[in-house]
């Protein structure tokens, strides 16, 4: 029978919170196998839903280190769970001791547009020689975006250097916009946030939004 796995967790951390009924709630099922877990869910009439998916893996999240599994995948049933456990064991188990404790925090910022200069012109100029240019000037605007996208980035991770343990930018981005991922000890959530409350504050052109905590989707 298929299931439809949603992370992976150490044995011991589900013992512990095996009385806790918020986790009984989302229909989580578990599969062991020597030091590791599966968190599964039997396969209704229908797969689950996006939003039930990451539902139920957060409440798991909420109580344990676990390495998330992406949406939509789905396994022949325990024996082949078993077999995953026991074949990646030691490399399973390294990932979760390096997100033991922390969750991820996502980044935006957008960058305002600055208006790009027509360019000159002669009076005789024709449409296609006209055309020519204005695109020129359309895609030295873009290159100007992407160059002050990474300047940006660099300056926030200096910015927010010391509330957090790994980062990641995010691709693909369109021009001008910033998306960047971190690996944040739970206990500096709150220091994370203030820090990019006080970047955003000093520069009220940019569009910042913090997204998360999550389940550390992009460090997995």
């Amino acid at each position: 029978m298929s299931l439809y796995p949603l992370g992976i967790t150490r044995r011991q951390d589900v013992a512990r919170t095996a009385e806790d009924a918020a986790v009984e709630q989302v229909a989580v099922r578990w599969v062991f196998a020597g030091e590791l877990a599966g968190a599964v869910l039997d396969p209704p009439q229908e797969p689950p839903k996006p939003l039930e998916h990451a539902a139920a893996l957060d409440a798991i999240h909420r109580r344990m280190c676990v390495l998330p599994i992406r949406f939509g995948t789905v396994l022949g049933g325990e024996v082949e769970i078993r077999s995953l456990l026991e074949s990646r064991c030691r490399d399973l188990l390294d990932r979760l001791d390096r997100l033991d404790g922390a969750c991820e925090m996502g980044l935006r910022i957008a960058l305002p547009e600055r208006p790009v200069t027509p360019p000159h012109l002669p009076p005789a100029a024709s449409p296609f020689v006209s055309y020519l240019h204005q695109r020129r000037a359309h895609y030295q605007g873009q290159d100007s975006l992407s160059a002050r996208a990474d300047l940006t980035a660099e300056r926030v991770l200096r910015e927010l250097h010391g509330t957090y343990r790994e980062w990641r930018r995010l691709t693909p981005s369109p021009p001008g916009l910033v998306r960047l991922a971190f690996l944040v000890e739970r206990k500096r959530i709150a220091l994370f946030q203030r820090r990019c409350e006080a970047s955003r504050r000093e520069r009220p052109g940019e569009q910042q939004t913090v997204l998360g905590p999550w389940p550390p989707y992009s460090f997995v």
